[in-house]
């Protein structure tokens, strides 16, 4: 890249980095669960026409794009944020905590907004250099149920066509300037279980005539866990998990049925194909070795989100050229959590980063907590990576080698997808 443009890319992000962490914290405090991001979305797309973007809204209830065409002929990267909060109470004690009871952004998707539309005014400012288009992807319900897939299916992956998309989820074990960076499987499948066992209400003193649901949910969820550590590889990543179990009536009635609510998070796509066979496999025997029945449905939700390793070379390359001395973390353990930045990873080579935000005890605190919160010297941070990393892309260093080697790597571990 161009020192001229690194340049270029610094000077822009300082001028509009106090803007933007103004923008997050306005967006702070007025947080919306997914598909209600109204208010963001409207505020969103504000800021886009006034760069002068040609900006879409209403995509997927909510959802934003915003696309800028650069002045010469070029691919188009697509860069995604996600706007929703949780249905947390914010118990921060700051000038911008939530303004709204039991909604809050407990996972920094204020934060993605801000620097996304930070870095839209950042490389409009360097429209004339740009070789190619970027779109600049807003995207509701990412914490539930998705909003990523249904953008996809309303287009937003065409007219222009995207060649390769870029996020980042910002990460408070890494301090400021630290970007945490993997390759491959970086995040897991999920799928969610819904799990009934049936079986014979009656008299808690009778227990003999009746077919005690409760005591077979608890020989369930033991036996199910026996699928990890007997049943597959020891090598590979899985986690089976059940939050919620609801039965019974009072203390002296054995319960009839029992409704059992769990997750499945496995990083192989081939695991993932597997586990419901052994999941029947293993209620089949329990519960008839009980007398009981049961009645199963497995939902796939997210899939696992893969980055590519060509992309992944060229945002690492970027954080270099930008000589600031942020430090790329290549020891990154990937997360058993869903992330539906993972459709578009499946469409195109993607890569997303984890953007360091903790630096103290009150941004060190983890996501989905009623205290989260971010150090905001992070946002420039981010800006300016994904500015450079854009630039970078744009000047076609994703051909060749790195292309071919990103794609094989993705077909070769993956197959069938």
């Amino acid at each position: 890249m161009d020192q001229e443009i690194i340049k270029a890319i610094n000077n822009l992000v300082e001028k509009f980095a106090e803007e933007t962490i103004s923008l997050r914290r306005d967006l702070h405090m007025e947080p919306e669960l997914g598909f209600a991001e109204e208010k963001t979305a409207a505020r969103v797309a504000e800021e886009l026409e006034k760069m002068g973007l040609e900006v879409q809204t209403g995509i997927a209830k909510t959802g934003v794009l915003g696309l800028l065409r650069g002045e010469q002929e070029g691919p188009t990267i697509l860069l995604r944020a996600d706007m929703d909060a949780l249905p947390i109470q914010d118990k921060k004690e700051v000038p911008y905590a939530s303004r709204r009871e039991g909604v809050m952004h407990a996972c920094g998707h204020d934060a993605h907004t801000a620097i996304l539309v930070g870095t839209a005014r950042v490389l409009s400012g360097l429209r004339n250099h740009l070789k190619g288009n970027i779109k600049f992807l807003f995207q509701p319900a990412e914490e539930g149920p998705g909003g990523a897939a249904p953008m996809i299916e309303e287009g937003v992956m065409k007219e222009p066509e995207v060649k390769a998309a870029l996020a980042l989820h910002v990460d408070s074990s890494y301090a400021p300037g630290e970007i945490a960076l993997g390759t491959g499987p970086i995040n897991a499948n999920a799928d969610e279980i819904n799990l009934t066992i049936i079986g014979k209400g009656g008299h808690g003193a009778r227990p003999h005539s009746t077919v005690d649901a409760l005591a077979v949910s608890g020989q369930v969820i033991v036996a199910l866990q026996q699928i990890i550590s007997r049943m597959v590889n020891p090598c590979e990543d899985m986690v089976l998990t059940f939050g919620k179990i609801e039965g019974g009536y009072r203390r002296n009635v054995i319960a009839d049925r029992v409704k059992m609510e769990g997750t499945l998070r496995t990083r192989s796509d081939e695991l993932r194909a597997e586990m419901p066979g052994l999941i029947e496999q293993v209620l089949n025997g329990v519960t008839s070795a009980f007398g009981a029945t049961y009645s199963l449905e497995i939902d796939p939700s997210y899939p696992a989100l893969i980055n590519d390793p060509g992309m992944a070379k060229i945002l690492e390359d970027a954080v270099g050229q930008l000589n600031q001395g942020f430090h790329v973390n290549k020891d990154f353990t990937p997360s058993m959590g869903g992330e539906d930045f993972s459709y578009f990873s499946r469409l195109v080579p993607s890569v997303m980063f984890r953007l360091g935000t903790g630096s103290d005890e009150r941004t060190k605190c983890s996501a989905h907590n009623s205290f989260f919160d971010i150090d905001e010297s992070a946002i420039p941070v981010g800006m300016k990576i994904f500015a450079s990393a854009v630039c970078n892309y744009l000047e076609g260093e994703l051909d060749g080698k790195n292309r071919n080697e990103g794609e094989k790597s993705k077909t070769d571990s993956f197959p069938g997808q």
